[in-house]
């Protein structure tokens, strides 16, 4: 008898969402054929028979969440029969067996983004000893006379788990206000259409509101004269046409590799008390897919090319559009870039990207008359770039800095091609 098991993928994962069976209740499966897809915090996988025999005692329905290790189902060898407590109906008994067999193997199949739903962690007495956290939590709380009630679980079932706590300590303190009255329920008549948020949009809007909760941003804006860039763009796409284009985009982030060995602050990260200093330069860019966003990150960008970068950008842009990204190749970003210039957006702001400190929010290159030395106009071609800091590592001196060396070496591109 195999235990088909919610398999954990990656130290951060604590629960995942089962989207799908690709098997049903009483089906014969063979070891290493899908039989389910499941949703991890970076990544939607396909989860794999463990073993030859019969699909039974699903336990776990389409669209719950499961705890890393749970139980979700059995593949039975002939004249084997459920353990105690498991039934094939597709529900299984809160006392049923945990996994002590070997689990399911996941393989990649397209990215997603979901992540554990925010609840409540006090129980309904709000007494202490109701409050679920785990002994690590409840150590540290102590160590740092902190009132685990005020603490947002986000791990199964509402649990504190060690990030809630270290979040909760990293941000801002601030006396408590009376509550404000609640916001009043959107009005939802017979002609409304009301449809679940997709995992992607849940995602989405638990990580931007508990980055903008807990992550002090300010904001900086800095215009660019992209004539010269957008010249050597053109010269450089002509020489060869065998090779990768290089985008805007690219000599962005070409750019701010530069200014960031430059300013390391910009990135490094906050852990706890600590700032962080990464070993090399992930950068992140935004990309944007059906129904959301994610963030597939160019690794080492410290070691590449223009060129490089933009084979390397193009190649997982595809495959965050072909659903084939590795959860890997979506984590681990110090420094983030999301550019909406393709979209005639000539300014915006972004939210900052944990673990990053900092991510650059790109505009449009347009036209734009500029007054000369003589007070004569003459048509530049300029770009609006804005950063988000984060204001624990980053001060608005230091971010000012960085930005001058990024649009110096924009305006001045052959540096770029040392």
């Amino acid at each position: 008898m195999h235990t088909v098991i919610m398999p954990k993928m990656g130290d951060g994962m604590e629960e995942g969402t089962l989207l799908k069976w690709l098997k049903s209740e009483g089906d014969a499966v063979k070891e290493g054929e899908p039989i389910a897809e499941i949703a991890t915090d970076k990544a939607t996988v396909e989860v794999e028979a463990p073993g030859d025999g019969i699909l039974k005692g699903i336990s776990v329905q389409e669209g719950a969440n499961v705890p890393v290790g749970e139980p979700m189902a059995f593949v039975l060898a002939e004249g084997e029969s459920l353990p105690s407590g498991a039934s094939s109906n597709g529900r299984a008994s809160a006392s049923g067996p945990t996994a002590s067999v070997p689990a399911a193997t996941p393989s990649v199949a397209q990215p997603a983004a979901p992540t554990p739903e925010i609840a409540p962690a006090v129980m309904t007495d709000g007494a202490e000893s109701r409050i679920k956290a785990t002994p690590l939590v409840r150590r540290l709380a102590k160590d740092h006379h902190v009132d685990l009630r005020q603490v947002t679980g986000t791990g199964p079932g509402g649990r504190i788990v060690e990030r809630d706590l270290r979040a909760y300590l990293a941000a801002p303190q601030t006396a408590p206000v009376a509550p404000a009255a609640a916001a009043a329920a959107p009005v939802v008549s017979s002609e409304s259409r009301v449809e679940p948020m997709s995992r992607l949009r849940q995602i989405i809007a638990q990580r931007t509101t508990q980055t903008m909760q807990t992550v002090p941003h300010f904001y900086l804006t800095i215009e660019v004269d992209m004539g010269e860039a957008m010249a050597l763009r053109q010269r450089l796409n002509s020489l060869d046409e065998s090779l990768p284009k290089i985008s805007v985009n690219d000599l962005i982030t070409r750019a701010s590799v530069l200014a960031l060995q430059k300013h390391p602050i910009v990135n490094a990260a906050v852990d706890g008390n600590q700032v962080v200093y990464p070993s090399g330069i992930h950068i992140g860019i935004a990309v944007a897919v059906p129904d959301g966003l994610i963030v597939p990150v160019i690794k080492h960008c410290e070691q590449l090319s223009v060129r490089k970068i933009a084979a390397a950008s193009k190649q997982l842009i595809e495959k965050a559009r072909d659903g084939k990204l590795m959860p890997d190749e979506m984590s681990g970003n110090t420094f983030s870039i999301s550019n909406l210039g393709m979209f005639d957006i000539e300014e915006f702001t972004a939210i900052i990207n944990p673990p990053a400190s900092a991510i650059l929010a790109v505009g449009s290159v347009r036209k734009t008359p500029v007054v000369k030395d003589d007070g004569s106009f003459e048509a530049r071609q300029r770009m609006k770039v804005t950063m988000s800091c984060d204001h624990r590592t980053i001060d608005g001196a230091t971010g000012a800095l960085f930005l001058q060396d990024l649009k110096r070496y924009l305006e001045m591109p052959l540096l770029m091609l040392d």
